[in-house]
């Protein structure tokens, strides 16, 4: 039994809180506050950067929680969305927070020299200028954005300032690090040897919740869903490297057997070869990373991509009858004699359902969009699916997560599997929101503790990082269940050399 992979109930979900709130107060007002609490009580300050309340509120209440325990303040700061401290202030326990209105990243890095630990939840554009802020002042920074090399040009700044810089500390990227990596170093360390490494993750609708001909609601970002898999897709199988290309990267979906659902797929997006480099998968054969989803997702959405409605660079332009039936029109050969929908099955290849599907994602409305000064068909799809398939308060969500070993240990040949299944309570309380939440939060907390001492720029796949983590994801009753069978005994031969 892996220690941080303890099997699980075959329902389970984590750890939740009662709802807290918060107050709002003025930037300077909120700032001497936290200077003013800190010189007369000597506690640290953790900084939560925030450009949307979407997947935070797990995190604040188990920082506000954890913070009571070991005695550190949390202050959030608004990154420019006025909305966002109203909408919190309408929480529990408000003076459990400091709450900052950040309208310039002046303002954001004088927050950031007050305060003794950064997590940062904002989109990219905004996350370089809160490193560079980070490493002036000397703080450390938790974020679930992904590496790049942008990021890796500040390693050497973050050495020479002695801070930490902690990304991909989320749920995927983030908590398929940790349990990968504690997995395969615990396979290592006893000398076994690792042929193949497979990961799938996802987040999906719970089953009970769905109500529409796609059996699909949006639990994460539309504009992540719009550009799945427009990066490299990149796996090896059995010594052999693949290329997925993105127009036929839905088309390579293959069922999977994932623990209490029915109907699961996998579609091979992500870059593997990155996975085998950083979990140091130097002699597998077969690695691949996959994306969980639902069956039937796969189909519709390959006709999206073939009808070219993910395109971001394509310019829309219409004349007086602006609508979205005139607009899927545009896409398709024309013909004065046939309907949209006989060019959609003649030029498409779609079939009688996913014509249906079209319609209702709103494809054949007479409405348009407007209030944007340069549309793509990307921005339509995205403004669509926002519109029609935005989860209700009461919908619950359910993310999954498994990693499939095989590897050689002594005589016998392995099959090692670990699965995660959690549902949501709420849209705010989901279950993605609670993966991101807690393993970033149990960074930090591992790091005020100082359970956390390695400096620099890392990914959570060093021991001395994911064992803390992995002990706080322990005690808030992060579990996966854990399967492993003998496949069948090797053979060892034993090679007499003449000396």
């Amino acid at each position: 039994m892996q220690k941080g992979l303890h099997a699980a109930r075959p329902k389970h979900s984590c750890r939740s809180n009662k709802s807290l709130q918060f107050h709002r107060s003025n930037t300077k007002k909120a700032i001497n506050f936290t200077v003013a609490f800190r010189n007369r009580y000597n506690v640290k300050t953790v900084l939560l950067l925030l450009s949307t309340d979407r997947f935070s509120f797990p995190l604040i209440r188990y920082l506000i929680l954890e913070g009571r325990r070991y005695g550190w303040k949390t202050c959030v700061g608004a990154m420019f969305e006025y909305g966002l401290l109203d909408r919190i202030k309408e929480e529990k326990f408000s003076n459990d927070l400091v709450l900052i209105n950040i309208t310039d990243f002046r303002q954001c890095d004088h927050a950031i020299r007050k305060s003794d630990l950064v997590i940062s939840m904002v989109p990219d554009v905004m996350l370089l200028q809160v490193v560079d802020s980070c490493i002036l002042h000397r703080k450390s920074l938790i974020t679930p954005s992904r590496m790049n090399r942008q990021m890796l040009q500040r390693k050497n700044q973050a050495e020479e300032n002695d801070v930490l810089l902690l990304l991909e500390c989320g749920f995927s990227p983030g908590l398929d690090h940790i349990t990968a990596k504690k997995v395969i170093d615990n396979i290592y360390l006893k000398k076994g040897e690792i042929f193949s490494f497979k990961t799938y993750s996802g987040s999906l609708i719970s089953e009970e919740h769905i109500n529409n001909n796609w059996q699909f609601k949006l639990t994460e970002p539309a504009r992540d869903l719009v550009s799945l898999g427009k990066h490299s897709n990149r796996h090896l199988m059995e010594n052999e490297i693949q290329h997925v290309p993105y127009q036929s990267l839905f088309q390579r979906a293959e069922e999977i057997n994932i623990r209490g659902q029915k109907d699961m797929i996998a579609i091979p997006e992500g870059d593997a070869l990155y996975y085998r480099k950083i979990y140091q998968l130097n002699d597998a054969h077969t690695v691949v990373k996959g994306k969980l989803l639902r069956k039937g997702f796969d189909k519709i959405w390959d006709l999206i991509i073939r009808l070219g409605l993910t395109d971001s660079t394509s310019r829309i332009d219409l004349f007086d009858e602006k609508s979205f039936y005139y607009f899927l029109s545009s896409l398709l050969p024309h013909s004065s004699s046939e309907t949209l929908e006989g060019r959609l099955k003649k030029f498409g290849g779609a079939s009688r359902e996913d014509v249906e599907k079209l319609k209702e994602l709103g494809l054949f409305d007479s409405d348009w969009l407007t209030g944007y000064k340069e549309i793509t068909p990307a921005i339509v799809l995205q403004y669509l699916l926002e519109k029609k398939f935005s989860p209700h308060e009461a919908d619950k969500d359910c993310i999954m997560m498994q990693h499939q070993l095989e590897y050689q240990y002594k005589t016998e040949y392995l099959k090692f599997t670990a699965t995660l299944v959690a549902q949501g309570e709420t849209f705010q309380d989901s279950a993605t929101a609670k993966a991101i939440g807690l393993t970033a939060g149990a960074a930090a907390k591992a790091f005020l503790l100082g359970n956390i001492k390695i400096r620099g720029l890392h990914i959570p796949c060093k021991k001395d990082i994911y064992d803390p983590i992995l002990n706080e994801l322990d005690d808030v009753g992060v579990a996966f269940h854990v399967e492993e069978v003998k496949v069948r005994d090797v053979e060892v031969r034993e090679l007499d050399y003449q000396r």
